[in-house]
């Protein structure tokens, strides 16, 4: 009996002492006064920029061999059909308002988009403006080859398996030289669970994602992602959230348009040529496939910096005859 009470008295003891302690720190932080952190804020728009990317609906997409098989031919139907990618789909629209070149995207929280230098680079360097369909087959390549290159990691997990057969012997060496490699790489990263190599199990998740996300990525030439506007629009009757892309690019503005392009509006669409000019005239954009001042200097100085070394070369073989 005398022994419980001597516990009960230190346990209050310790109550006591963690209570004065705790109570000192939390008047420190303003307590009582302070209720703590809502957890919504109370703002509207601070509480729609704090969720509003959870509650976008998400790109649902499958990758082989859970995609949807629609066999058109005998041999499709045999063999099964070839893998395709399924990227977020652009609707472009025309307006008498806003030009001919725009289009909008279902806003999705897991699309992505190129940063805006690298978009920049590409279209400027490339020449890749209004059509950009090389960049979408190098997306369809790049998802191809990470599928091959995923089915070669799915043979040479196998052979783990298979002890009949010697993976270092032809032509079952391939698979080795592709993927040991990186096996070797990430077994000091990730170590055995149970007596279970984490590793080609982590490793071909991490492939499926990269060949998924190749179906998030989208392409907003001419404009630069930080262009698009995320506006809610009515779709067939639904109220939908979009990023949508519209008037004059701001690439378009700074640097000269194609030439490429502007050929194509003065011959094919006149009609697009005098909605530019009609309606962007006050910036001095050059949309005639005639080269402006701005366009003539760098053509001339470089025309210039040629002939300067033609001429010094002339002269410097001329004192050795």
């Amino acid at each position: 009996m005398i022994f419980s009470n001597r516990i009960k008295q230190l346990e209050k003891i310790v109550y006591d002492g963690f209570k004065v302690f705790l109570d000192s720190i939390t008047r420190f932080l303003g307590y009582p006064d302070v209720p703590g952190m809502p957890i919504l804020p109370v703002d509207s728009k601070a509480r729609d920029q704090l969720m509003g990317q959870d509650l976008l609906p998400k790109h649902i997409t499958e990758i082989p061999p859970t995609q949807v098989q629609r066999p058109e031919t005998l041999t499709e139907a045999l063999f099964g059909t070839f893998p395709y990618t399924m990227p977020i789909e652009k609707h472009f629209y025309q307006h008498k308002a806003e030009g001919y070149y725009n289009f909008y995207v279902e806003n999705y929280r897991n699309m992505y988009f190129l940063p805006d230098w690298l978009s920049g680079y590409i279209q400027i360097h490339f020449n890749i403006t209004v059509d950009h369909s090389n960049l979408e087959l190098c997306r369809d390549v790049f998802f191809y080859v990470i599928l091959l290159y995923g089915a070669i990691v799915s043979i040479r997990t196998t052979l783990f398996w298979m002890l009949a057969i010697n993976p270092y012997t032809f032509p079952w060496v391939f698979a080795v030289d592709f993927v040991d490699w990186i096996y070797d790489a990430l077994a000091g990263i990730l170590p055995c669970f149970v007596g279970i190599d984490l590793v080609p199990s982590i490793f071909a998740m991490l492939i499926g994602k990269v060949t998924d996300s190749a179906n998030h990525l989208v392409f907003t030439m001419p404009f630069l992602p930080s262009e698009g506007n995320k506006v809610k629009m009515l779709i067939d009757g639904e109220l939908k959230d979009v990023v949508q892309f519209h008037y004059l690019p701001y690439l378009w503005y700074k640097y000269p348009i194609p030439m490429n392009l502007r050929e194509f509006w003065y011959s094919e669409r006149p009609d697009i040529l005098n909605f530019m000019e009609k309606n962007y005239s006050q910036f001095a954009i050059n949309f005639r496939p005639l080269l402006s001042g701005s366009e003539i200097n760098p053509m001339v100085d470089s025309t210039t910096f040629v002939d300067s070394i033609l001429t010094t070369s002339k002269d410097f073989f001329g004192l050795l005859q």
